[in-house]
């Protein structure tokens, strides 16, 4: 991360907190230069959705400082969400007064300078999404379609998405990929999304934000953690293991000449393995979710 004024940083939270009745939040502190896609992750409930909605300026902070592109939240509060696009958790078209796709995009598109007709005509094509139907009859699928077309049409400079493809079958998932990647393209976007689908961490990641009960446990360059995290399967030969730099978790089965390690310092382990002269048989990577499962078993045996 830069260590420049606070104007070059897309996104800058400091001291975040926020006491809502299901979580928590904060605090949280965290700078984001442009550029970069930041995969949020964490179990259902964590507080994900409520950091998005804090950004958005659509809750107030009990405490701390959001800034999105080097302005506080509320100070030219339009002139800035014109430069962000937004695809929340669930869409709230029930009681806005517009029925079909095309009177809710024309809506939209009111609201935005930059917005690009020709830009949301293409990707309601491409989607599988005509102007006339009915939003009251659109599955979740189409909706998170029509949320992100209306969020990604006016090229924003800041694209925040809670969940983006929850609902979408797996050909409307790549496009959506396709068409994340081609926004970032242009090198100066910033994106931030909540997912539980690891495939599009692997995919458009740059950055892993571990969100856990309201709070940052953990911001990681996404190459530099799934380096750093593996399974190590050594010989353990009745040696204590459990204590070795980085690891934390160890298998050992009765009988078995064999153990398996996990190490979220994969170089530090092995090191120390070989200085103690046993073997390491095969290394592997660690998936997303596991790293996730023991991050939050080390914060809860840390914290308790």
């Amino acid at each position: 991360m830069m260590e420049q004024g606070q104007s070059s940083k897309a996104i800058s939270i400091k001291g975040l907190r926020k006491s809502l009745d299901k979580v928590e939040i904060g605090p949280i502190d965290m700078e984001i230069e442009p550029g970069y896609v930041i995969a949020i992750v964490g179990l259902n409930g964590a507080g994900k959705s409520s950091i998005f909605r804090l950004m958005m300026d659509m809750i107030k902070p009990d405490a701390g400082e959001i800034r999105m592109l080097g302005q506080t939240n509320g100070q030219n509060e339009v002139a800035v969400k014109q430069k962000i696009g937004y695809v929340p958790e669930a869409e709230a078209w029930n009681d806005i007064g517009f029925s079909t796709v095309k009177e809710l995009t024309q809506f939209v598109a009111h609201w935005y300078p930059s917005w690009s007709e020709s830009k949301a005509q293409e990707l309601l094509k491409r989607f599988g999404l005509d102007g006339k139907q009915k939003l009251a009859h659109l599955s979740k699928g189409m909706k998170r379609k029509l949320s992100f077309i209306h969020a990604i049409s006016h090229d924003p400079d800041i694209l925040l998405m809670d969940e983006p493809t929850s609902g979408l079958d797996p050909f409307a998932w790549r496009m959506m990929m396709d068409e994340l990647m081609a926004f970032m393209e242009h090198g100066d976007k910033t994106v931030l999304f909540a997912t539980h689908i690891v495939e599009e961490v692997k995919r458009i990641a740059d950055h892993i934000a571990f969100i856990h009960e309201g709070k940052l446990r953990g911001f990681y360059e996404k190459d530099v953690l799934f380096d750093e995290w593996k399974t190590l399967w050594v010989e353990h030969q009745g040696r204590p293991l459990d204590q070795l730099s980085g690891v934390v978790a160890v298998e050992k089965h009765s009988g078995a000449v064999s153990a398996k390690l996990i190490s979220r310092s994969s170089r530090q382990t092995e090191a120390e393995l070989h200085r103690l002269g046993v073997k390491v048989i095969q290394t592997q990577a660690v998936e997303l979710d596991e790293i996730l499962g023991h991050l939050i078993q080390i914060d809860i045996e840390e914290a308790g």
